[in-house]
């Protein structure tokens, strides 16, 4: 029997986490009507700063999709 890489189960896994915290902290953000900048960063409200609103919303809503692209591209490093 050969040894089984485990490197692209790790990568999957981390990509499909953090694919998963950006959909839940856009989706938390979104209902709350507020985001955070950064980890301890301003906080923008939706009826007071609609613009940044939306930027830190859709940023992380962007970074699910790239996540989703990195998942689907990473599948191929699995052998079968």
């Amino acid at each position: 029997m050969g040894r089984t890489d485990l490197f692209p189960y790790f990568w999957l896994f981390m990509v499909a986490v953090i694919g998963a915290v950006n959909l839940v902290w856009a989706r938390y953000e979104f209902k709350r009507g507020e985001a955070r900048w950064g980890w301890a960063g301003a906080k923008y409200s939706r009826a007071e700063e609609p613009f940044y609103f939306w930027m830190l919303v859709g940023g992380r809503l962007f970074g699910f999709v790239v996540a989703c692209f990195m998942f689907y591209f990473g599948l191929d490093m699995l052998t079968w």
